[in-house]
């Protein structure tokens, strides 16, 4: 096996399974096997030192030993003194001393599944052996697969939808509890986080490239205990490899890919990271930028491939260590988007055409600033985060043909919407030791933003003329307290309860003018809320896990401002109520997680009911300006499956699903919803599997490749009874092949192999949403070469 380069570990005595996570965690370790049967208390470890060094202390009298497997995984397994070589067998009087450090097993026998240790549910653990529906994928399969944003990295979590609207414009979907494939007032369903700070609360995905990330988590079901109002669908937490003092660091990639009938794609990226004063210091930064070729071509313009775009930006962060228990960490990230237009066409063209008349740039503006502290000793673990967050972007839409909505005889006309979001946060958690058979997590939060907006609907022939303006501000701010507690009835059994107390205060301040008339309206509300959630768990032994949860989640409501002069807001059918309702979701789920086969096959099962009351959804009015909703009352019952196998010590395997009934129940009078409908933008059912290969070839070369087959279901686009309006049901793809050592890498990729062309998502732009002529095509097949370079 390759040598392990040298960490800096700080590992408190406890007991072994908590020390094997922390270990884990510390050197960036996925980890599996016997580990709950490793029972005894581990000694102390800090210092630099290999991650063989660590295994061994950590293990010292366990009865355990550990094996790294070809990806570098820890696998722990329960052995017995005479299995261990050069231990004597246990003689019929006093017993020898236990071996002190276990030797590890041949590399070659071990094939066992490992776990990647995680950190979403506010202390350590594994995705495994956790109470709720929890994925993590780590760096390594990433790289494999080639995800460098949520568009990809659907296919590897079960029950994850993302819509195809556009780099910096798409929303995410999780568990198919979806309020509509439109952004627009309403709180996100699910919650976006890097690391500990909260990136957005209405607005689209910012799409932050994932590129040197230890992990991403993803939750299923709303997480209002831990993580606040709004993600009633979930949590996608970006986990960024953090600075190591104990090593330097510096890689390059750069990649070019064709697309047919389309241009060049070109990624490039450069990280390093950089130990200071001894190891009390370490600085990581990565930088990096990417072109995307346009394949979309419009006759009325006559411009070809007139979707073409740029992503461009990076992070930075350092790492203090204060003492052997602190360490504080400031960082920012910057990046930018920048696409010349959308990328949808028109079906009755045929081909990959359209006819605008104008055309649809978007700018996208991300850009964080974070500090944090975080200590761990006997006395638990802590860890306080402050961020500020800025988000702006603009859109750019083609309204020629809803002028005459606005009173105007012009015939080229646009809509241009920017917002600009300044979001403030302070998070304080607190992890406590067990304490006999008691765990607890407490914490809270603090939050305050402001968003500004404007929105123009300008007449641009043969003078440029704004015939429609809102300006409208936002300002909010969320105080939440929250905790946590496990008590551990018996050596198999447990129970979790916990409970956020919030308080949502909420401001809106906004003048629409409108052929010379003003429309001004101020409003303001106060919420205060209760998000509980209790489990209880049966885990007779590390191989398996069986659970039962209830959860609930809330969204706040808020106001509609928006609409030419004479919009009603009276909520009767086809017209906004001036203030929409908040919804509520309360989620049943069981779950069971096991491990087979002596640890080669992993497998989770979820079977969910989730009720949702006053659902809060996005829609459009006939002036195609935006505006929320309560649609009614809806359901979604359902069974996620997640399987990883490794089938050999060189190729793993792994299948996930999600069949689902999401429906409206119980329509609103004031919305035209439909009955038993299945909820816009998330199919009943989608399938995904996947192969990862690794085999030595020599030289200390290894052969890569990586396969994914993903299916995904037909879905509607709207709650609109009276637009009917599918998508979806197609079968897409990736495949790649590789050799890698430990200084380079050199891989041939091909993405959507079958050339699909589906319709991913049925939206242009809001003015042509009743003509029912867009779809969103998949970008055609796309094959090229990636170099990597690493020192």
């Amino acid at each position: 096996m390759r040598p392990s380069p040298v960490h800096t570990f700080n590992i408190r005595s406890q007991r072994v399974g908590d020390a094997l996570m922390q270990l884990a965690l510390q050197s960036r370790r996925s980890l599996g096997g016997d580990i709950a049967t490793c029972r005894s208390v581990s000694p102390g470890i800090q210092g630099r030192m290999t991650l063989e060094e660590a295994l061994n202390r950590v293990l010292q009298g366990s009865g355990c030993r550990w094996t790294l497997t070809s990806s570098g995984a820890v696998i722990i397994r329960r052995v017995s003194a005479a299995d261990v070589p050069g231990v004597p067998p246990r003689p019929p009087r006093p017993s020898p001393p236990p071996p002190t450090a276990p030797a590890p097993a041949p590399l070659e026998t071990e094939v066992a599944v490992s776990d990647v240790v995680v950190t979403a549910e506010r202390r350590i653990g594994r995705a495994q052996v956790s109470a709720t529906s929890l994925s993590a994928v780590d760096e390594d399969r990433l790289r494999l697969a080639g995800v460098t944003d949520m568009i990809g990295l659907d296919a590897l979590v079960p029950g994850m939808t993302v819509t195809n609207l556009g780099s910096g414009r798409n929303k995410i979907l999780l568990r198919g509890m979806s309020d509509g494939t439109f952004t627009g007032l309403t709180h996100s369903t699910v919650g976006l986080y890097l690391d500990r700070v909260p990136l957005t609360y209405s607005a689209p995905d910012p799409d932050l490239k994932l590129i040197d990330v230890d992990r991403v988590e993803v939750l299923r079901g709303p997480q209002g205990t831990l993580y606040g109002t709004g993600p009633i669908g979930g949590i996608v937490r970006i986990v960024p490899r953090s600075p190591d003092a104990s090593r330097f660091d510096l890689g390059l990639s750069l990649s070019r890919s064709w697309t047919r009938q389309g241009g060049e794609n070109r990624d490039e990226s450069l990280f390093a990271n950089l130990p200071l004063f001894d190891g009390d210091l370490a600085l990581r930064g990565v930088v990096y930028e990417e072109r995307f070729g346009g394949y979309i071509n419009d006759i009325s313009l006559a411009m070809p491939r007139v979707n073409e775009g740029a992503r461009r930006g990076g992070r930075l962060s350092l790492t203090r260590r204060l003492n052997d228990d602190w360490s504080a960490t400031i960082g920012m990230v910057r990046q930018t988007i920048q696409t010349e237009d959308t990328h949808y066409i028109y079906r009755t063209l045929g081909g990959l055409t359209r006819a605008n008349l104008v055309r649809e740039p978007h700018r996208n503006t991300f850009e964080v600033l974070h500090a944090g502290v975080s200590g761990t000793g006997d006395w638990g673990q802590l860890d306080a985060t402050v961020a500020t967050v800025r988000h702006k972007f603009m859109s750019r839409y083609d309204a020629s043909s809803a002028l005459r909505t606005f009173g105007s005889g012009a015939t080229l006309g646009a809509l241009d919407d920017v917002q600009d979001t300044d979001l403030t946060t302070v998070d304080v958690t607190y992890a406590s030791r067990p304490l006999g058979r008691w765990r607890w997590t407490g914490g809270a939060f603090y939050s305050s933003g402001t968003t500004r907006a404007d929105s123009q609907v300008q007449a641009l022939r043969t003078v440029e003329t704004t015939i429609y303006r809102e300006i409208r501000r936002d300002r909010s701010s969320e105080i939440a307290a929250y905790g946590q507690a496990s008590y551990q009835l018996t050596p198999a059994w447990s129970l979790t309860g916990g409970a956020r107390v919030s308080t949502f205060d909420h401001q809106v301040a906004s003048v629409v003018g409108h052929r010379g008339t003003f429309r001004p309206f101020e409003g303001d509300d106060r919420a205060t809320t209760v998000s509980p959630m209790i489990s209880i768990t049966w885990q007779p032994d590390d191989t398996l896990n069986l659970y039962g949860l209830v959860s609930q989640g809330r969204r706040t409501g808020g106001f509609n401002t928006a609409g030419p002069f004479g919009q009603r807001f009276d909520g009767l059918a086809g017209n906004p109520a001036r203030r929409y309702s908040p919804d509520t979701l309360t989620n049943y789920e069981l779950g069971a997680k096991s491990r087979f086969w002596d640890g080669r096959v992993q497998a989770r099962a979820t079977l969910f009911f989730a009720d949702w009351g006053d659902i809060q959804s996005d829609q459009f009015l006939p002036s195609g300006l935006s505006y929320a909703v309560n649609v009614g009352d809806g359901r979604n019952a359902g069974l996620e499956v997640e399987v990883n196998w490794q089938a050999t010590d060189h190729l793993r395997i792994h299948a996930n699903g999600l069949f689902a009934r999401p429906e409206v129940t119980s329509p609103s009078p004031g919305f035209n919803s439909r009955l038993n409908a299945g909820l816009p933008g998330v199919p009943e059912s989608s399938a995904n599997l996947s192969a990862d290969y690794r085999r030595p070839i020599g030289l200390g070369l290894d052969l890569i490749g990586q396969a994914t087959v993903a299916y995904v279901g037909e879905s509607r686009l709207t709650f609109d009874a009276a637009r009917r309006y599918r998508m979806g049901e197609y079968v897409t793809g990736r495949a790649s092949i590789g050799v890698e050592s430990r200084r380079w890498s050199a891989t041939a990729y091909v993405e959507n192999p079958f050339d699909t062309e589906a319709n991913t998502f049925s939206y242009g732009d809001p003015f042509r949403l009743p003509e029912a002529l867009a779809s969103t095509p998949l970008r055609p097949i796309t094959g090229g070469v990636t170099l990597t370079l690493r020192r």
